[in-house]
């Protein structure tokens, strides 16, 4: 069905507007409607429309890579926001051919490359189809991408326009005029509803999409959210289990080198470490080195217990500052680097495990010359910032204090990022320098290239604060939205933690909550605790499932028995007339319809087979027998019994004799 001249290039400039792609959906349009004057099309072939699908398809694979690569789960709405672009090739060449549409095997290699097995099969291979209105979907879905104003009124006026053109003639004009007025009413008071859902499958799509790619944080490299544009939203998904006298980082990896945004673990490798033979206890400190020989911390000692899920058997494991040992811990491998992360492979789906900690710092390596380096792009004015903190000339306890004051009296934590207003200035800059709100990867980058100017050997730590109390659970729990990062600072001799993140981070994030979350909080407990009993290792705690395997395996036996007792009672013959008689596919009254076609009897779209028989008028025949074959035809079309062999011979004589007719 075509389209009426110009809804398809205004639907484009819709997009382009609420998309701010403009510059794009201005020519776009233009070449699309240009069509209408332009005399001449190509005579492209069906492998020319396959290679034209392939190189779009393509196109759209390596955006998805790209963006993937760029934003991670956030390039998933921008590639939803490109889609008009990345398909413009295919429409335009269906624009501009001969045929004027596609056939459906261009569209999906199952049809194109595939065998025919029945003619019907072979019919929706060759079967063509027109991409205009499905184009014009996708350009508004993509347009909803941005929430931008007047999107709902823009949106129902192009659907109203389509719609009218394409309407039913039966109907008259005011019945679907009033019709689209109660569609309008209803979908504007649905959308104010949907608007929260929207909001809410967003962020349970994105964290799903994390959970599956970006499961594990990756210890050599830590992409931020420095830069982006927009809310920050992370899920109220339950990640971590900690039983701890007091709220707890925990750290998962750190970084030493920073680039555009990213950290780097810079010259770092993973090494195998083994529990005590007497004990499952695993020893952190690495081998021949001081803190070895002089043994484990003797002051400001403590334990936390924490129960944490894996991906698939391997994971980080969230670990307190100044970690020495891990007890409990049931998994055959781990491992460690040199900047405190600790790495398990091939566990359960839970594990739990008790880390001891104190004041020392085994897990990390002294510091290096990366630990001092600064980004090229973030120097000059790095400098200038502390040279008018004075940092110096003070010493590393003046220096912290200093920053402290610095970030608790000028800056604000806020999850809502905005562009630079300026050109050629980075995020960092920028915050630092104008706008300064941001989030903890801010302030922790900030902090630790602010050191650095001072002379301090630092690092990049990211992880999670523990610091909601269940009193459901009776322990802290650990959420996706609690991940955080900050500083580590190497001062006296070890490495210590140094967090400039205003406190209010922990209130504003607690605003993210979503309305069902203690009725999430209550089923995340008793599958957890579910998790914990089938985990149990208690061997003859299960023993008496064994006895349900003979009198289930008995059950299952019969079952499948008596299954194929009924499928051999019926006969092939019979299963293949049963699969004949549902489609109705050779129905004989098909040769009338096309009869009546051919005469110019044009059936009208929505219009049923009754309805249109009794608006022609069943000339040439008496209306008995055109009757009769008609209740013949329904039932051999739609009855799930179908109709005798007697009743489709009487079809078709009927039908035959009115073709003779």
């Amino acid at each position: 069905m075509t389209p009426p001249p110009f809804l398809l290039g205004c639907t484009l400039l819709f997009w382009g507007w609420q998309s701010q792609l403009l510059p794009f959906a201005v020519p776009m349009a233009m070449i699309l409607e240009g069509a209408r004057w332009v005399g001449w099309r190509w005579a492209l072939s069906d492998k020319d429309f396959n290679r034209v699908t392939d190189l779009t398809s393509l196109s759209l694979v390596m955006a998805a890579v790209y963006l993937f690569n760029r934003e991670s789960v956030h390039g998933l709405m921008t590639l939803l926001n490109w889609l008009p672009m990345l398909l413009f090739l295919l429409i335009a060449a269906q624009t501009y051919s001969t045929h004027g549409s596609i056939k459906l095997s261009s569209l999906f290699l199952s049809l194109r490359y595939g065998k025919a097995k029945s003619a019907t099969s072979h019919h929706r291979a060759s079967q063509r189809i027109s991409l205009t209105y499905p184009y014009m979907m996708m350009c508004l879905l993509s347009a909803s991408a941005n929430l931008a104003p007047w999107f709902f009124e823009g949106m129902c006026l192009l659907v109203i326009w389509g719609l009218w053109a394409a309407r039913p003639q039966r109907y008259p004009a005011v019945v679907f005029g009033i019709l689209l007025v109660i569609a309008g009413t209803l979908a504007y008071i649905g959308q104010l509803g949907l608007y929260r859902m929207q909001t809410q499958m967003e962020e349970i799509i994105l964290s799903w999409f994390e959970e599956m790619f970006w499961a594990d944080r990756d210890p050599y490299r830590q992409n931020t959210a420095i830069g982006d544009i927009g809310r920050l939203k992370l899920s109220d998904k339950i990640l971590l289990r900690v039983d701890a006298p007091y709220p707890v980082l925990l750290r998962e990896a750190s970084y030493n080198l920073y680039f555009k945004t990213t950290w780097f673990a810079k010259k770092t490798q993973f090494t195998d470490i083994f529990p005590e033979n007497t004990e499952i206890k695993i020893p952190l400190i690495p081998p021949n080195s001081p803190l070895e020989k002089q043994g484990t911390p003797s002051f400001k000692k403590g334990e936390i217990s924490v129960s944490a899920y894996l991906s698939k058997g391997k994971g980080m494991l969230a670990l307190p500052h100044g970690t020495y040992q891990i007890s409990k811990l049931l998994v055959p491998t781990v491992q460690r680097n040199d900047f405190g992360a600790v790495k398990v492979e091939n566990g359960p789906g839970l594990i739990e495990y008790t880390a001891h900690f104190g004041q020392n710092t085994p897990l990390d390596t002294p510091p290096s010359k990366p630990d001092l380096s600064l980004p090229p792009n973030e120097k000059a004015y790095l400098i200038e910032l502390s040279t008018k903190l004075n940092l110096q000339n003070q010493t590393p306890q003046q220096v912290l204090n200093t920053l402290t004051t610095f970030f608790k009296e000028n800056f604000q934590y806020s999850l809502n990022l905005t562009a630079p207003t300026q050109k050629n200035i980075t995020p960092l800059e920028n915050f630092l320098t104008n706008r300064r709100a941001g989030h903890c990867e801010y302030f922790a980058t900030a902090t630790v290239l602010l050191l650095r100017t001072a002379g301090i050997p630092s690092r990049y730590a990211s992880g999670y604060a523990a610091e909601e109390f269940s009193y459901l659970e009776n322990v802290y729990v650990v959420r996706r939205r609690h991940a955080h990062a900050w500083a580590l600072a190497y001062i006296d001799g070890r490495w210590m933690e140094f967090d400039t993140t205003p406190a209010a981070f922990w209130s504003l994030e607690e605003e993210m909550a979503a309305w069902w979350e203690p009725i999430y909080d209550l089923g995340s407990f008793l599958t957890y605790e579910f998790s914990k009993w089938r985990l149990r290792d208690s061997e003859s705690s299960n023993d008496w499932l064994l006895w349900l395997i003979l009198p289930l395996s008995l059950v299952l036996i019969w079952r499948l028995y008596s299954r194929e007792k009924v499928a051999r009672s019926q006969k092939p013959a019979a299963r293949q007339a049963n699969k004949r008689a549902v489609t109705g596919a050779d129905s004989a009254f098909y040769q009338i319809v096309q009869q009546l076609n051919a005469a110019g009897y044009i059936r009208q779209p929505g219009e049923t087979l009754t309805a249109w028989l009794k608006r022609i008028g069943s000339h040439q025949i008496s209306t008995a027998d055109m009757q009769t074959m008609l209740s013949l035809h329904q039932r051999y079309r739609f009855d799930p019994a179908g109709i005798s062999v007697q009743e489709q011979a009487v079809l078709t004589a009927h039908v035959k004799t009115w073709l003779q007719f």
